[in-house]
């Protein structure tokens, strides 16, 4: 039987190592534990904090609002990309972001960066409700850790973000019809660290495929249709995060 899993943003062995036996009060979901999925004291659930590792715990008990649990294993979470990825997307309509900040979650980037692009449809989104979509994304999809949600920043200023990340230089890559094929050897080759554009529906502008090529970022192409933006975030994706 598969368990629910869902994440604390409290950290569960803050200051001490988190042993069987202990502890731990998870608060601000009795009501959906009991009243949703029924949950009752005895049975089994799967917490993660951030840190890279998975908590196997109890239900103890019900205090108002405040779930009691009893910490039964801990073990570090394996549920990692290949790579790390940072998806640079252009900002596209509310419900299509949403989607591609899901499935960008699913499929293993360590971070979502919004850029505001020539074409862009909209100037804004709503950090709160994406964050909520990136929790619970998180929790089905049984990775460890959270992918970071950024502001939203200029193409130019996304370019020169991506060029180095903690220190390492990151390879940047682009895609856009207009681009070439990306051999499977090329993808073998790609390195851990990768920055990955992805434009929004019309695509980069010829301006904007000007300054990626003068800024040494590769321009390929997905294949010769014109892809949707959500559609672009989870081909470029399966390829590179694998």
């Amino acid at each position: 039987m598969k368990l629910h899993r869902f994440f604390s943003p409290t950290k569960i062995d803050d200051g001490v190592s988190a042993m069987e036996g202990q502890t731990f009060t998870f608060t601000d979901v009795s009501q959906q534990w009991q009243k949703v999925l029924r949950l009752s004291r005895g049975e089994q659930v799967a917490l993660f904090d951030g840190s890279g590792h998975d908590f196997l715990c109890e239900i103890k008990d019900y205090q108002g609002n405040t779930v009691v649990l009893t910490i039964l294993e801990k073990k570090e979470n394996r549920v990692t990309a290949v790579r790390d990825v940072v998806l640079y997307v252009a900002l596209v309509k509310k419900d299509t972001f949403e989607w591609v900040v899901q499935k960008a979650t699913e499929l293993g980037v360590s971070d979502i960066v919004p850029v505001i692009a020539e074409r862009s449809e909209k100037k804004n989104i709503n950090i709160e409700r994406l964050q909520k979509i990136i929790t619970e994304a998180s929790e089905q999809s049984g990775r460890g850790v959270l992918p970071g949600l950024h502001d939203i920043v200029s193409l130019v200023d996304a370019v020169e973000a991506a060029k180095v990340r903690d220190g390492k230089v990151t390879q940047m890559i682009a895609f856009d019809p207009t681009g070439i094929k990306m051999s499977e050897q090329e993808i073998k080759n790609t390195p851990d660290q990768v920055g990955i554009f992805i434009g929004p529906e019309g695509g980069w502008s010829m301006k904007e495929l000007d300054y990626f090529r003068k800024s040494g970022v590769a321009v390929y192409s997905l294949g010769p249709q014109i892809l949707r933006t959500e559609t672009a975030v989870v081909a470029a994706l399966s390829k590179i995060v694998f």
